[in-house]
Parts: C-alpha cells; structure tokens; sequence
C-alpha cells in the first residue's frame, strides 16, 4: 500500500472513530440534546488522540534509535519514570504541584528522561534481550517508587494508582490537558525531521558516520523527544504499554520501513489505537468503565509474544 493511500485510509477511519468515541458513554449512546455529551466527552478524546499519537511516533522513533523493533516507552521503563517523576512532585509537594500548570509535565518529563538516560547507557548497544530485561528493571524499579510514595501519601494516594493503571482519561477536563497535548503535537512535530537519521541509524552506527548522519546528535535528539512524548502523554492516560509497538509495526506493514512514511504513520494509528481502546472500554461496561491500558494490554500482549518468538528464532 502506498503511503498516500494509507494516510488517508487512516485519516476516514479516525473520524468516524472519533464520531463514534463522541456518541459512547456512562450517559448511554448519542451526542445528547443540543450536542451537550459531545461537550462533555470532547477534553476525554483530545487526550486519547494526543497520548496516542505521541506513543505511536515515540516508538517508532525508539526502535529506531536502538535498532530494536521490541523497544516501546512503555515497556522500556520510560512511562514508568514518567509516573514516578509525578509520584515524586505530589508526595513532596501536593498543594504547590497544582499551582502551575506546568509543573507536572515537567515531573513527568524529568522523570521519563532520567529513565532514557539510564536505558541508553545500559540498555543499548546489546541484544533485545538485554535491552527489555534493563526496561523491566527500570519499570520495576519506578513502578515500586511510585507506589511507596502513593501509600504514604494519603491525598495522592487515589490518583497515582489511578495512573498506574492507566486510567486517567476519565479525568479529563480541558484546563487539565491543554498543556500536555500541545507538548504531545510538540515532540511528534519536532521527531519528523530525524526520519532520514532514523533510516541512516538502521544500517549501524559506522554506515551511519559514513553518510554523513551526526549519530550522537541524533540519537540525544530522539531519547530526549521520545522523552518528551512519553511524559505529555502520561500526564494525559497515565501508564499505558503497547501502542508504542502495535503502532509502528503496522506502520511498517503498510508502508514499508522508510521512516519518513513509518513516522507520521505510526502516529495517526497510535491516535486511533488508544482512542479505540478507550471507546471498547467506555462502549461495552458504561457504568464501570474498562481503562484504556487494560484494552490495549489485552490487545497488544498476544503481539509482543509473537514478535519476541519471531525475533529469538
């Protein structure tokens, strides 16, 4: 398939899905009198389509950057850092973390760095394997931080395990999400112009040099943007693993593995895959709602396993 079909292919099924996501909820079917439960869902499908388009191109541009097509932020740890670094904010400073609205963001974005550096320097250079058991580590690591500090924190205790699960868009309202979907387009804009180092990268590091591609630069670029991504969508779902690798992998099924395609690609089908995970959860069990996390785990489990048997054999 070529890559204009594809995008618009995906462009007509995105809207009706977002029609579609605009109709469900705990209200029951329909946009209500007067479009009022349009106006009422709307802030809840910004943030599913922001997170999602960030998670989709964040990994793509993370499979890149290690060469690795098991690399996803959610499975690498960088989610993970993302919710601790929140964690951290609203366990030491509960009252003052509301007071701006870019102090969580910028938690969750140290906190998802932090973790990219530590990745980077254990993690990359070696086999699938030892990256995925360092990311294991580090999730394992910040998912125990968060909930230390959850426990211990009274106030916050409801909310942070409420992102562990990934059910944060339930809460979303848009003097919430304005800022961290801006910072979702932000990182997504700012990856495309990589695509062509993302290309040179898959050939190793020395063909890399050879063309002319600045690899440091480059990588520090995507670790820091993928970084960035992960953190304004976290502060949008919460911790949510697998749209960041169904996403490219079909990506790259329909348009072949040029990242100049795979890139803005994998993040309209990342938008759709978490909106669409949201809208099954919110569709089938409307007065106890299903988290997006738990669909796109159900989903995106049975993939993971194959990839990783294609890949050890």
């Amino acid at each position: 398939m070529t890559a204009k079909l594809a995008w618009m292919a995906g462009v007509v099924l995105l809207a009706g899905l977002v029609l579609l996501a605009l109709s469900v909820g705990t209200q029951g079917f329909g946009w209500g009198d007067g479009g009022s439960l349009v106006l009422l869902r709307s802030p809840r499908v910004l943030a599913a389509l922001a997170a999602g388009l960030a998670l989709g191109i964040g990994g793509a541009a993370q499979q890149g950057v290690f060469r690795n097509p098991l690399a996803d932020p959610g499975l690498t740890g960088v989610f993970g850092g993302a919710l601790f670094g929140i964690a951290v904010l609203l366990g030491l400073f509960p009252e003052a973390a509301w007071q701006r609205a870019w102090f969580i963001p910028a938690a969750a974005f140290g906190g998802a760095l932090g973790t990219s550096a530590l990745l980077t320097l254990i993690g990359s250079g070696g086999s699938s394997s030892r990256l995925l058991l360092t990311g294991l580590g580090l999730n394992a690591f910040t998912a125990a931080g968060t909930l230390v500090i959850a426990s211990r924190s009274g106030e916050s205790r409801e909310l942070l395990t409420n992102g562990a699960y990934g059910d944060w868009l339930g809460m979303a309202t848009l003097e919430l999400t304005w800022l961290p979907v801006l910072l979702c387009l932000a990182a997504a804009l700012l990856l495309l112009p990589l695509a062509r180092s993302l290309d040179l990268l898959s050939f190793g590091e020395d063909a890399a040099r050879g063309f002319g591609c600045e690899v440091g630069s480059a990588r520090r670029k995507a670790v820091l943007l993928t970084a960035l991504a992960a953190a304004a969508a976290t502060c949008l779902v919460g911790q949510v693993a697998f749209i960041g690798l169904l996403a490219p992998h079909l990506a790259r099924a329909l348009v072949g593995p040029r990242h100049a395609h795979v890139l803005p690609l994998s993040a309209l089908l990342g938008a759709g895959l978490l909106l669409g995970a949201d809208t099954i959860g919110r569709g089938l069990w409307p007065q106890a709602p299903l988290s997006a996390a738990a669909v796109t785990a159900i989903l995106g489990a049975p993939l993971f396993i194959w990839i990783a048997r294609g890949r050890h054999e």
